[in-house]
């Protein structure tokens, strides 16, 4: 309707009118295509979360878990090995603790197979303990970091025509042991000569000692030979004994467990990288930025940018008075304006104004009287403006 002007502060809307006419569209209040696009993005990545656990629970099941713990019974854990030592009122005990901490009272400590590496400083720690008459047991694939730290690395691997038998250096760690059933391994070797290899066989060496101060460390490259599935083939369970008593002497024998990840404080980034579960996760990402960049990117010819519809009090106004119009309601499209202004002055805080008020009143005086003509309405409606404008300048 010409002269009336809307702000964004109010609708007019009153009396169940609906502004749906001329053209005029509704605010839409369905979900919008981003949240939509967050809603499925979200979803994929809990699904490769949890399709991330399942497998890895999977990987580390009773059935094909491969970790060297004492907690594990499965085929690759170690608890018969640890039970059978309680057995035999051998003082073994669990350490989950740093190796900073190792205490005096024990003689020798066994680590096999860690999935966590040495913490800043304890590879020195676990050298003086070792030089100071402790026995140092590393069952672990090689190469691995304490491995190098005691001048081993990984032999090159044989031919595979070499077919030799196991090879024995006899003494006191090779006692009653005749048959080693070893399915693969990385070899040991080293260029200091201070370490003696006590068994060989077609994949290089298996069995090495050296004499470290007043202590030993002694080094197996093949940490299934001492698992719950294979502690009981061949002479494995003899050879484990040689090895863990030997040099216990009266002191305890020590199972760690904290480079297993036992007694100490890992993050869920820690965890994950040291877990066979990264490299799928790593591919599920790179999956989901592709799919995200691929939501967020349209690949086709550029267009303009869709516009969005903005809807104003203006256009509301518009369509009211078109509709009273159309209907005749003349006196009610009057009243409607009215209250629309009364509104607007509350919200201007000019509502008080006596001169405002005095008009205000006369054009509800004269909503009772007769029925208005368009041209009418029309100076009415521009007088209630006129007369907010006039208001609003006198207090600005």
């Amino acid at each position: 309707m010409p002269g009336m002007v809307g702000t964004d502060g109010g609708s007019p809307i009153e009396n169940g009118v609906s502004p749906i006419e001329n053209g005029v569209s509704p605010i839409k209040n369905g979900k919008s295509p981003s949240r939509l696009k967050k809603g499925i993005l979200w979803g994929l990545v809990f699904l490769a979360a949890y399709g991330l656990v399942a497998f890895e629970a999977r990987q580390n099941g009773e059935k094909g878990s491969v970790r060297a713990t004492t907690y594990s019974a499965s085929i690759g854990g170690y608890k018969a090995l640890y039970l059978w030592l309680r057995e035999l009122d051998i003082p073994i005990n669990r350490w989950s603790k740093s190796l900073h901490e190792l205490p005096k009272a024990a003689s020798s400590i066994l680590i096999a197979d860690p999935e966590v590496g040495p913490g800043r400083g304890e590879l020195k720690a676990l050298d003086r303990w070792v030089k100071n008459g402790g026995t140092l047991i590393l069952v672990v694939r090689p190469p691995n970091v304490f491995l190098e730290y005691f001048g081993l690395r990984a032999e090159r691997p044989k031919s595979k025509n070499n077919e030799r038998e196991v090879l024995f250096q006899p003494g006191s760690y090779t006692r009653g042991v005749e048959r080693i059933q070893s399915k693969g391994h990385s070899g040991l070797n080293s260029d200091n000569p201070e370490w003696v290899f006590h068994l060989r066989d077609k994949w290089g060496g298996l069995l090495a000692v050296k004499n470290h101060g007043q202590g030993h460390v002694i080094a197996l490259s093949d940490p299934i030979l001492f698992s719950n599935g294979a502690l009981r083939e061949g002479d494995h369970a003899a050879l484990g004994l040689n090895l863990l008593l030997t040099h216990r002497g009266e002191g305890s024998l020590l199972v760690d467990e904290y480079h297993h990840g036992y007694g100490r404080a890992t993050s869920v980034l820690s965890h994950l990288g040291q877990s066979r579960a990264f490299a799928p996760f790593l591919q599920g990402m790179v999956l989901l930025l592709i799919l995200w960049a691929g939501i967020g990117r349209r690949f086709g010819p550029p267009r303009s940018p869709s516009m969005e519809e903005t809807q104003t009090s203006m256009a509301y106004f518009k369509a009211i008075g078109q509709l009273f119009q159309r209907a005749e309601a003349r006196n009610l499209a009057l009243e409607t304006s009215v209250r629309w202004i009364q509104d607007e002055s509350k919200k201007l805080l000019v509502d008080k104004d006596p001169v405002f008020q005095k008009r205000i009143q006369e054009e509800k005086s004269n909503l009772k009287k007769r029925e208005l003509t368009d041209r009418e309405l029309l100076l009415q409606v521009r007088g209630l403006h006129e007369a907010l404008e006039a208001v609003r300048k006198k207090v600005s």
